[in-house]
Parts: C-alpha cells; structure tokens; sequence
C-alpha cells in the first residue's frame, strides 16, 4: 500500500478540496490506486495567519470529514508550512508537524536561493525546536531544479525531499526528477492534490510505474519505508 505525503484534501481550509464531497472523491480516487496512508497538509502561511487558529480551523475541518473517511483508510495531519520569520514566534511547533512526529513539511518562496538565510531556517526548526524538515515539492525551486550541488546540501543536512506525482507529466521536470531519484535526493511522493484537475491523484500509479521502470523496484520500496517511517512517527 502506498503513500500520499502531501495533499490539501481537508474540505474548505484553503486552495484544496471545497466540501467533504470533494474530498471524499478524492480519497476514493486515492483508494483505487492502493494509497491508503494519507497525509492532510493544508496551507499553513505564516505571514498571515496566527499558529492558534491555523489549528483551530484544521481541527473544525477535519471534525466534518472525520466521520466519513473510510475504515480502510488510515491518516495523519499536519501542515504544509510556509516558512517565515514570524513562524519563529511561536515557542512549540508541535501542532503543525505530520500527527504527532518531529517531521515537519517546509514550503519556500518559489524564487527561493536557498542561501544561508534559508539554511539558517531549517537549522533553527532543528536546533531550536528539535524538528525534521521535509521539504515540499522540489520541482517548485528553479535554483533546486537548476543546481544540483544545492539539493545535495540539503541532503547532507538530512532534509527529507518530497516530490509531487504530477510533476513527472513534463519532460523537462520528469527528466531532472529521474536524475535526482536516481543519486538518492529525493524520498517522499505526494499528490498535492487540491481538486479533480489541480494536482489529480489519478497520476499516483502513472507515476510509481514510471519510476519503478526508470529507477527499479527499490526506489519505491526507499519511498514506502521512509513515508511509513514518517507515518509511524506521527501517532
């Protein structure tokens, strides 16, 4: 069984599924491929929103779509974090990592260099708060996309790198994602799923068969440990 490690399927949080029916077509769509394990990561935007009730309206969606997730179908919650100076106001990030984990999935600015600035952060959300930064869809940071050296930074820091399923539909990205899995950067796939066009889970087995042909068998099994390590982690 597999993984979604990312996705905006928590109904009417933000730029994802829109009602509980949504997302209930969305977690079939995921069933159908064998996802069973499913990450709610809504957007958490720091600038904008206070940690307190990032959480509490988390908790108000998940109170309408709780009662319906079917029974073979097992979750955690966290956050997508889209990570600022003002995140570092907050004593305890406790809230916002998958479930109960230290693993914590960290969005950037797009245009992001990934300088020492952003190295800074991910060394305070280690050293400060005892957490595990996973960060969010590579294939979103041109300097990550165009630099190999930078993503092998991240790596020997220990930064979980996630990839979304998607991204594989464009020749120039799928050729640089099949590079990097190949050289081991990159460990975790998830849909980023929003709705039935934006981020459409139905790409799950397209990609894990592409993968598998390009990259073999245990690269995928590397995919399954480390979101189940993740996922264990989280209860």
């Amino acid at each position: 069984m597999y993984y979604d490690m990312h996705s905006h399927i928590l109904p009417e949080m933000d730029d994802g599924s829109k009602s509980v029916e949504m997302s209930l077509e969305l977690i079939e769509k995921l069933r159908k491929q064998d996802v069973r394990h499913i990450c709610f990561t809504p957007h958490f935007y720091t600038n904008e929103e206070s940690l307190e009730t990032f959480v509490e309206r988390r908790q108000k969606s998940l109170d309408k779509l709780l009662p319906h997730i079917p029974e073979d179908v097992d979750f955690c919650v966290g956050a997508e974090v889209y990570v600022t100076r003002y995140l570092f106001n907050n004593k305890d990030l406790s809230d916002i990592c998958y479930g109960n984990s230290k693993y914590i999935l960290c969005e950037f600015s797009f245009g992001s260099h990934f300088s020492d600035h952003t190295m800074d952060y991910f060394n305070r959300l280690r050293g400060n708060y005892g957490l595990h930064p996973v960060l969010t869809h590579i294939e979103r940071y041109d300097h990550l996309m165009s630099d190999e050296g930078l993503v092998e930074d991240l790596c020997d820091e220990d930064i979980i790198i996630q990839t979304n399923v998607g991204a594989f539909k464009h020749f120039s990205q799928r050729r640089r994602l099949i590079k990097y899995i190949k050289r081991g950067y990159i460990d975790i796939l998830g849909t980023d799923c929003h709705n039935l066009t934006r981020g459409n889970p139905d790409e799950y087995t397209n990609t894990i068969n592409l993968i598998r042909d390009k990259c073999g068998q245990e690269t995928i099994d590397h995919f399954i440990s480390t979101s189940s390590e993740i996922f264990s982690s989280s209860r």
